[in-house]
């Protein structure tokens, strides 16, 4: 029981830290170009393989979605207890999608990326995978 009850714990600890990235990524702008400015159509959009952040960039600055491509940050964590500190690996990738098929990634910009964050731990026996389909839409 207590294995189950410190798995369930460290999932939620997890899936929350997957929620933040997301949360995180989706407050930034679709793409550089969308920054400061609409576009309407993909021609001005990163290319499916510069996507990540951009020279001198860091995640503290990030300032657009695609800025957490490749993102990889180490959190320890305190649960209380006798294994009162629990390191958590969380990685991210962002693809472009069409978003008929979210699950196959594209080779050129389309107005939908995706973002999957992945969360393990050497404490848990289960893997955390949480993922969303971000859209660019413009307004007139």
């Amino acid at each position: 029981n207590d294995m189950v009850m410190r798995n369930s714990k460290y999932a939620v600890i997890a899936t929350s830290l997957a929620t933040s990235v997301i949360e995180e990524a989706t407050a930034k702008a679709f793409d550089a170009s969308t920054k400061d400015s609409l576009i309407i159509n993909t021609m001005g959009l990163t290319s499916a393989d510069k996507l990540g952040l951009e020279g001198g960039e860091t995640l503290v600055n990030a300032d657009d979605f695609d800025d957490f491509n490749k993102m990889t940050e180490i959190d320890t964590v305190d649960v209380g207890g006798i294994l009162n500190r629990v390191v958590f690996n969380t990685t991210s990738r962002i693809v472009y999608v069409d978003p008929l098929y979210p699950d196959v990634p594209m080779n050129s910009p389309s107005m939908f990326k995706k973002i999957s964050v992945i969360v393990t731990s050497p404490a848990m026996s289960d893997t955390i995978r949480q993922e969303l389909v971000f859209s660019y839409f413009r307004f007139q």
